[in-house]
């Protein structure tokens, strides 16, 4: 599970904090539009072994480009 926050597009990212599972700190994952592809990312210390939270952040924030609205917060769940 990660928890997305403060998700913000503009003309050439779309981007959001990312909080892995258990974790009070976070991490960011900035997505190009053009490609979308991770342009950039970081992980909170001690979580850097999480990419797979990074690639579901990734497929999450594209997802997300088709909503009328683009929420603020996403909740990302896999099992």
């Amino acid at each position: 599970m990660v928890k997305l926050k403060n998700i913000k597009k503009n003309n050439a990212t779309i981007e959001c904090d990312i909080y892995p599972e258990d974790s009070k700190q976070s991490g960011h994952v900035t997505v190009a539009l053009d490609s979308r592809t991770v342009s950039g990312y970081s992980l909170p210390n001690g979580y850097e072994w999480c990419r797979n939270h990074v690639n579901h952040a990734k497929t999450a924030l594209i997802e997300l480009l088709e909503a009328e609205d683009l929420p603020t917060e996403y909740l990302v769940k896999w099992y």
